[in-house]
């Protein structure tokens, strides 16, 4: 019998294979140093742009600007990635009749348990990209390809203070898997799909479609304190129990949305308990750390300001 590596290995040659047939990936010519330059310069954009106002389009750093932002703009222990060492991502181009729409890297992994994933890394569109549906056209080729290989959903991994990417992965269902380095997210595909509904004092974590569907998890306002509410038997059963976990993923979806995540001094008391994922307690703590972070190093931080929370300085984290 082979093993967990040896059966992702063979996935990871499939899909190789299975990509070279999709039009719109095409392989990084990881040979060409004007290719890896380009693929570094996207990688570094994606932190800058979220951590500076005026923030540089990657085609236009040459060599110098490369280096000068690299060391402005990241952290200790971060680093533009390269095609050649992406930890055994393959990089592709994302391409529409030959206009380089941005970057994305793929791989195949398993945690251990269930079926192995489609990782997903590095995904990058150039500013003018961003609009008419791309990211979304993206999203469902890389559905399309994780389901032909018969692969149990897609894994990321992004950033808080990237509120662009966080809204645009939970519009497509990601559920959250943790919160430990940064959010790691993760759509099951056998799990069914979730929606919110929101009237701006009360807020819903629905599973399932319209005609079949079961409120798990409600929230309402108490001025700077959230009512977390879960009504009895919600998600109970093997049939309706998803493998995806709903009080983190709705707690990602109160803080991007503005509202309070501690529901009182007692729960705020077992925040450390939930600092890698669970209530939302934890999520407020981690948002303090994320950010407290980001400020230390000169960043710039644009997120939502969550109600009743205390913003400390690194130091003091």
């Amino acid at each position: 019998m082979g093993t967990a590596d040896d059966l992702a290995d063979s996935l990871i040659a499939e899909l190789v294979a299975f990509i070279a047939q999709v039009p719109l990936l095409q392989p990084v010519e990881r040979t060409s140093v004007a290719e890896r330059h380009l693929w570094r310069a996207c990688e570094l954009c994606t932190y800058l742009e979220y951590r500076f106002t005026g923030a540089p389009d990657p085609r236009s750093l040459r060599d110098d600007a490369l280096r000068e932002w690299t060391a402005r703009g990241l952290a200790s222990g971060e680093a533009p990635g390269d095609p050649n060492d992406l930890l055994g991502y393959r990089p592709y181009w994302v391409a529409i009749s030959g206009r380089r729409l941005g970057t994305v890297a793929v791989t195949v992994r398993s945690l251990g348990w269930g079926e192995p994933s489609l990782w997903v890394a590095s995904l990058y569109l150039f500013r003018e990209e961003r609009r008419g549906g791309n990211g979304t056209l993206i999203m469902a080729v890389l559905e399309g390809i994780a389901r032909h290989l018969g692969l149990g959903g897609i894994r990321l991994e992004t950033q808080w203070l990237w509120q662009g990417a966080v809204r645009f992965y939970l519009r497509h269902g990601f559920w959250v898997a943790n919160w430990n380095r940064g959010l790691s997210l993760v759509r099951h595909f056998a799990d069914p799909r979730y929606r919110i509904w929101a009237d701006g004092t009360r807020m819903d974590f629905i599973l399932g479609a319209a005609t079949d569907s079961a409120t798990l998890i409600s929230a309402r306002r108490r001025g700077d304190t959230l009512v977390w509410e879960e009504p009895p038997g919600a998600g109970q059963g093997a049939d309706a129990e998803p493998r995806g976990a709903p009080a983190p993923t709705f707690a990602l979806w109160l803080a991007v949305s503005g509202w309070p995540l501690i529901r009182g001094a007692r729960e705020w008391e077992h925040r450390y308990h939930w600092s890698d994922t669970g209530m939302p307690e934890g999520l407020a703590y981690k948002i303090t750390v994320f950010e407290a972070y980001a400020r230390h190093c000169g960043f710039a931080v644009d997120t939502p300001r969550i109600p009743g929370l205390v913003y400390p300085s690194w130091e003091a984290c």
